[in-house]
């Protein structure tokens, strides 16, 4: 996945890999779904490749097995192609069965969701999950300080465990940056900054 996977967020600024973001030059977040499908690699195109051209193939020879044994019966090279034709179909058909499977895999898709965050200085950093709960809640800790100048919100983040870590100083509320119940699920989530002027 693209963007860093862990960053910090410090009394000011938005730590994400080497990339450190004052909150003040933010300008937009945006929380976008995508797609993607995680089968469809080269190598699992070959492997479903190989296994249908062997199914197709050990189903002609074992239908010719087939073929030879009734032209011939009774004798011992036609039970031969019997028995030879018989497997040959078998296998071919279990070949046929996973290279169907694979081509099931090769086609679904899984969703995915990418936080984008732009800056006064047309720079655009993505952060990137599958859970988009934690992206959300990264982008309201990100929003609050914006509206409110509040510098005593820190904390850290790590995309890799869906975790993210703030810390309040006592007796103080994260506000509408914390809420209490998921928000549903929307296309694309935008938030268009900043609210207060410096």
């Amino acid at each position: 996945m693209e963007g860093a996977r862990q960053g910090e967020v410090s009394a000011a600024s938005l730590q994400m890999g080497d990339d450190t973001i004052a909150i003040r030059r933010i300008a937009t977040m945006s929380v976008e779904r995508h797609e993607f499908a995680p089968w469809d690699t080269p190598r699992n195109r070959k492997t479903q490749s190989v296994y249908a051209t062997l199914c197709v193939s050990l189903l002609f020879f074992g239908l010719l097995g087939l073929g030879w044994w009734a032209l011939r019966p009774a004798q011992g090279d036609g039970v031969i192609g019997l028995f030879a034709g018989i497997g040959m179909l078998f296998l071919g058909v279990l070949l046929g069965i996973r290279a169907a499977m694979i081509a099931v895999m090769l086609k679904k898709r899984e969703p995915y969701y990418r936080l984008l965050i732009g800056t006064s200085d047309a720079r655009q950093i993505p952060l990137v999950d599958n859970n988009r709960d934690v992206l959300v809640k990264i982008r309201d800790v990100v929003r609050h300080k914006m509206d409110t100048g509040d510098t005593t919100i820190t904390g850290d983040f790590d995309l890799n465990l869906d975790v993210v870590n703030l810390r309040l100083p006592k007796g103080a509320g994260l506000g509408a940056a914390a809420p209490t119940k998921p928000e549903p699920a929307q296309e694309d989530d935008v938030f268009e900054g900043p609210r207060i002027t410096f």
